[in-house]
């Protein structure tokens, strides 16, 4: 064999380990990618079961609202007390490095999109490693609500799609608020504390979202998860909203879990954009005030 005869026998062999290498590769991302699926499932299976730990879900996705449903499970999963997350390139942009021996959170990412054999298109889902603050060389600040109670409040019923109605008491009932949907009026009794009456408000607006009735155990249970997460975004005193699993909840899929936590996040992120509208108009208003002086 000369000299160029040997060069290519290398080059070939080079060319097939990296083509068995690329397959490798393959085969080992969509394993990690099962993984995760699996892991997603066991994590909507504990929290139908124990209070402790849908209590901890609720936590993460009122902090993480951004995420989703399948993202919040995975963080609860690997990391519930996580306070700020960011992958490794975005830590470094701020300056900071990921401490020794830590773990990376694994989340899901979109990737591309694809035809399916039925001619529908759907996304690929790549796996991602994200970490904590508490991970890093960062300095944790604790974090402060901009607006005291009552700006939060008027935010909270800010352009919602409902009737208010102030009342010394609500018939028939022991609520601080309760919304009557034959004429679609929330009614409030007046007196009441602004994180009571925030609480309550909250519970029936996501109430009138959902277009719950509220005449049985799973549509309340919705109801109040719900406002427990905005309640815990918005730094409200949440403690004393307690959440009994139903039976229903418990007898559903892993699957069919993720559906009711979905339906209670987009409630959620409905009445956040209102919200931050109103946060942000307040904002562009001072900023305003601030240039005319």
């Amino acid at each position: 064999m000369n000299d160029f005869d040997e060069i290519m026998a290398k080059a070939n062999n080079y060319s097939t380990q990296k083509q068995f290498d690329k397959n490798s590769w393959k085969e080992q991302k969509q394993k990690e990618r099962q993984e995760i699926y699996d892991l997603i499932d066991k994590s909507a299976e504990e929290i139908k079961s124990d209070s402790s730990k849908y209590i901890s879900y609720l936590d993460v996705q009122g902090r993480f609202d951004k995420y989703s449903v399948g993202n919040a499970l995975l963080i609860n999963s690997q990391k519930p007390n996580a306070v700020q997350l960011k992958d490794f390139n975005d830590w470094k942009e701020k300056g900071a490095s990921i401490k020794k021996n830590e773990v990376g959170i694994k989340i899901l990412e979109p990737g591309d999109t694809y035809t399916r054999a039925d001619g529908t298109s759907a996304t690929s889902y790549n796996v991602k490693k994200i970490f904590d603050i508490t991970q890093t060389t960062m300095k944790e600040q604790a974090k402060k609500n901009s607006y005291d109670e009552k700006i939060i409040l008027t935010a909270l019923l800010k352009d919602c799609n409902v009737n208010i109605k102030t009342v010394d008491e609500i018939p028939n009932s022991s609520n601080i608020a309760e919304w009557n949907k034959d004429d679609n009026v929330l009614y409030v009794k007046r007196g009441e504390k602004v994180p009571s009456i925030f609480k309550e408000l909250s519970r029936e607006l996501v109430r009138v979202i959902l277009e719950e009735t509220g005449n049985n155990e799973l549509d309340n249970f919705k109801c109040i998860s719900t406002a427990y997460m905005i309640g815990k975004k918005y730094g409200i005193d949440v403690s004393d909203i307690k959440i009994e699993l139903p039976e229903s909840f418990k007898n559903m899929s892993s699957s069919e879990v993720r559906n009711e936590l979905s339906s209670m996040r987009s409630a959620m992120e409905d009445i956040n954009t209102r919200m931050s509208a109103y946060f942000e108009s307040i904002s562009k208003n001072q900023k305003s005030k601030d240039y005319e002086r």
